[in-house]
């Protein structure tokens, strides 16, 4: 079976206004699949930012932190929730080590997003009566992290990674892909295949498409 995924969800999201969260929050496999798995987060990446390093990779980070980059409906999911599970969901004060490259990091790409980022930590630092250690700082570059760093939970399932790869022109957009987000997360134990087929079913394509897409998930060998 056939199923256009990539096409699925370009038309799904034409004219549909997005925004983009960076932040660090120590090792960047997990946070991925983490916020890949929450309805209206549209895309994921993984990469390194925050430092001055030219052209970064794993193994020649330099002054670079390890980052995830959410790209989100802002219609669907708030920066303001973004950012309450960013800071419940790791402790920004914990001992800091390997330098720069697991910190507590926040990234704004405009003063609105500086301003709510500010706003919430100091919301959080009131009802936890703590300081929060996380750095706030300006988003100057993003480099992608090597492609075998994308997505890293799901393509431990090689197999199941075969079988996606089919409905996808090429690994990026596979990188790219909604419903890859969505399955990452459900192998790293963040949601449920019932609950990625129950969006699914929300989702703004035909009846046809949503059939076709659920018959996949159901397909798919683990």
């Amino acid at each position: 079976m056939d199923v256009k995924i990539q096409e699925i969800e370009q038309r799904m999201l034409e004219n549909k206004q997005t925004d983009t969260l960076v932040f660090g929050m120590g090792c960047f496999w997990s946070p991925e699949a983490n916020f890949g798995q929450l309805p209206g987060v549209i895309r994921t990446r993984v990469g390194f930012a925050g430092g001055t390093k030219t052209n970064p990779t794993y193994r020649q980070m330099g002054d670079h932190t390890e980052t995830v980059e959410v790209t989100f409906d802002p219609e669907a999911i708030s920066l303001e929730q973004l950012l309450r599970k960013f800071w419940s969901d790791h402790n920004p004060n914990r001992p800091v080590y390997k330098e720069r490259q697991y910190i507590s990091l926040l990234l704004y790409r405009n003063a609105e997003q500086k301003i709510m980022m500010e706003t919430v930590k100091r919301q959080l630092e009131g009802e936890q009566g703590e300081v929060i250690h996380t750095e706030i700082s300006p988003l100057h570059d993003f480099t992608e992290a090597e492609p075998h760093h994308q997505k890293y939970y799901l393509k431990r399932f090689k197999r199941t990674t075969e079988q996606l790869m089919h409905h996808f022109s090429d690994e990026t957009a596979f990188h790219s892909s909604i419903l890859t987000a969505r399955l990452n997360g459900f192998v790293r134990e963040y949601g449920t295949l019932a609950s990625i087929k129950q969006e699914i079913a929300q989702w703004n394509i035909s009846a046809e498409e949503i059939t076709r897409l659920q018959q996949l998930l159901d397909g798919l060998k683990w």
